[in-house]
Order: C-alpha cells, then sequence, then structure tokens
C-alpha cells in the first residue's frame, strides 16, 4: 500500500509561501501550492480576478481541485511540469513533489492565455456546455477576457525555470527539526548498540545541506508508527533488528549488523528469525526488497537505476536479475504491466 505524507507536516509553509511570492513576480504567473488531492496547502500569489472568483464558488472550487489533482498526476506520469488547459480553458501548468518516492503534492502555477499553440495543450478536465460553466464566464466576462498573455515558448521556459528552483527551494524549505529529530534517532539506533555506520559519522547534524542527502532514507518516525510500513514482532527481542531493518531500506542490512544490534549471536538471530517467519533471514530480507521495489515501481516515476541504489544495490543488473527471480519479470516489465492493469 502506498504510504502518503502530508505537506504541512514536513514542509515550512510560510518560508514557501515567501519562496512562492518571488516566483510569481518574476514569472508573472499565478502559483499555488496543493496537496496530492489538489487541496491549497498555500495562499494563491497573483491569482487571476477571474479564478479568484471560481475558486470562491464552491461548486467550482471543487472542479479546480480535481482539476489540480489531475494536473499533478500527469506531471508525475510524465516526469516533467504538464502544461494543460482548465475546465475553464484557461492555460495552467503542475511541477510535481516527491518525497521519499512518494508524490505529495505540486506547484500550479499559469491563468494565462496563450497567443499561439493553445488547441496543442490537452483539456484535463473537459465538461462541454456545462450550465455552471457557461453561466460563470458570461457572468465574469471582462474578468475572463482579461487574462495575461504568454506565447507557448515563454510559458515553457518558465515551467523549467519553476521546476529547477522548486527542487532546489523545496529540499532546502523541508523542516530542519524535522530532518534532524529523524536523524539522530536514527543515529540512536546504531550508537547505542554500537553498530559501525561509517556513513552516518561523516555527516553532521548541524549540517543541512548534507541532510538533504538523507531525506529519503531518515524519515523515520513516520515509518516506524505506520501500520502499513512496518512490523510487530511476536518474539521483541526481534524488534530492534526488524525496525531497524524498516528505517535502513537504503542500506543493505546483514545478519551480523542485525546481532550487534540484539546482542545475540548470529545463529541464535538466525533461529529466532526463522522461528518468527517461516524462512531464513535472507529468504526474508530478499522479499521485503522486492515488495519495496514493487511500490516504488507503482507509486513513482523514478527510473530502475534510481530505485535499485534507493534500495541499497549499487549493480543495477544484479538488481533487475533478482528481482526477476522473485517475480518472474524484470522491474521495468512490471511497471508496464501494473500500468496496464491501471
Amino acid at each position: 500500500m502506498r504510504m502518503t505524507y502530508e505537506l504541512e507536516s514536513v514542509l515550512d509553509i510560510e518560508k514557501w509561501e515567501k519562496v512562492q511570492e518571488s516566483i510569481a513576480l518574476a514569472t508573472k504567473l499565478a502559483i499555488i501550492l496543493v496537496d496530492y488531492r489538489g487541496r491549497p496547502v498555500t495562499s494563491h500569489s497573483k491569482v487571476q480576478p477571474f479564478c479568484h472568483l471560481a475558486r470562491s464558488t464552491p461548486k467550482l472550487a471543487e472542479l479546480c481541485e480535481k482539476c489540480d489533482a489531475r494536473g499533478g498526476l500527469e506531471a508525475v506520469r510524465t516526469g516533467e511540469p504538464f502544461i494543460y488547459r482548465c475546465h475553464f480553458d484557461i492555460i495552467d501548468l503542475a511541477v510535481p513533489i516527491m518525497l521519499d518516492g512518494n508524490y505529495v503534492g505540486a506547484i500550479m502555477a499559469g491563468e494565462i492565455k496563450l497567443v499561439d499553440g493553445h488547441d496543442k495543450l490537452e483539456q484535463i478536465l473537459n465538461l462541454p456546455d456545462n450550465p455552471l460553466i457557461e453561466e460563470f464566464k458570461k457572468k465574469h466576462s471582462t474578468a475572463y477576457n482579461n487574462y495575461p498573455q504568454l506565447t507557448l515558448e515563454e510559458l515553457k521556459k518558465n515551467a523549467r525555470m519553476i521546476e529547477m528552483i522548486s527542487e532546489y527551494v523545496i529540499s532546502e524549505a523541508i523542516k530542519k527539526d524535522y530532518l534532524v529529530k529523524s536523524y539522530k534517532h536514527s543515529l540512536q539506533l546504531i550508537n547505542s548498540n554500537k553498530i559501525d555506520n561509517t556513513h552516518y559519522e561523516k555527516i553532521p547534524t548541524d549540517s543541512l545541506s548534507s541532510i538533504r542527502k538523507d531525506i529519503d532514507a531518515t524519515i523515520i518516525d513516520q515509518k516506524i508508527n505506520s501500520t502499513d510500513d512496518g512490523f510487530t514482532a511476536k518474539n521483541q527481542q526481534l524488534q530492534p533488528a526488524i525496525d531497524f531493518i524498516y528505517t535502513n531500506k537504503s542500506d543493505i542490512v546483514s545478519l551480523k549488523d542485525l546481532a550487534k544490534l540484539t546482542n545475540l549471536s548470529s545463529s541464535h538471530l538466525s533461529r529466532l528469525l526463522k522461528e518468527e517467519f517461516g524462512e531464513s533471514f535472507q529468504s526474508v530480507y530478499i522479499r521485503l526488497k522486492i515488495n519495496w521495489a514493487k511500490d516504488l515501481l507503482d507509486n513513482s516515476s523514478l527510473s530502475i537505476g534510481t530505485i535499485s541504489e534507493r534500495l541499497g544495490y549499487t549493480d543495477v543488473s544484479y538488481f533487475v536479475r533478482l528481482f526477476k527471480r522473485q517475480t518472474g519479470f524484470t522491474p521495468l516489465k512490471y511497471r508496464q504491466l501494473q500500468q496496464k492493469k491501471d
């Protein structure tokens, strides 16, 4: 099952809104941040009068949110900013925000009309002859006919700029306290049990730029407490080892590491794990890795190489062979089959 994050829990909204205002002024585009459901998370920067009126009308606001949600999902699917026509035939674009391989929301920008290329764009929510929409356009025709105009090429350049800025700023705006807490938690799991892990020792806790590199691997608290991403052992001696596996998905954890963590011998720990799961540690561990890989293939647009690296496999060809041995399909074939089902 896909794990979701609320933008408000990981992003400093106040900090982002200041950046959002600056981008809106520089590009002359309206900008708003929405969650994965299409619901607004920030105030609406440089909102156009017609859009403001529409979003202030409950029934039309629902359509706007639905449009935003679809635009964001299309951006995830294509892996790049998605430019489209909304239900009012106004031009918008979506830049997806990904966290830990999950789509958590999007930067929505636009509220313009195009000088050229209008008909080349997809109308993502097509509601022809909808009386509510037609009557609203007629009632507010002055505002509707007064949108800023850009060429399609100008809009594409703005979209690329927003994407580049957002990739950096979003990661920097991630709440430092949230990451430091998660990061220190991972250090405690290691240091309290004297597990050698030079990767963690090299990263200073007061360096946000270094912590950024661990965003995908150290969002620990949410994962441990999540009912769909964790396991409660019958034998509580095993719980520290199981928690450690789940909180270090990007590493290859050995039985020796877990033995140190639990203060058990490797052979005794191996027997306890087999009693718990009914199969060897190695079999269970590989199955977990493949399940996590499936989740990333199903719910993200990450490349096979990135997924392999994220799960600790530096040799992509080995990861592909392992995945095929467990599932009967290569990762790419598995993703294609899942997309056909959807």
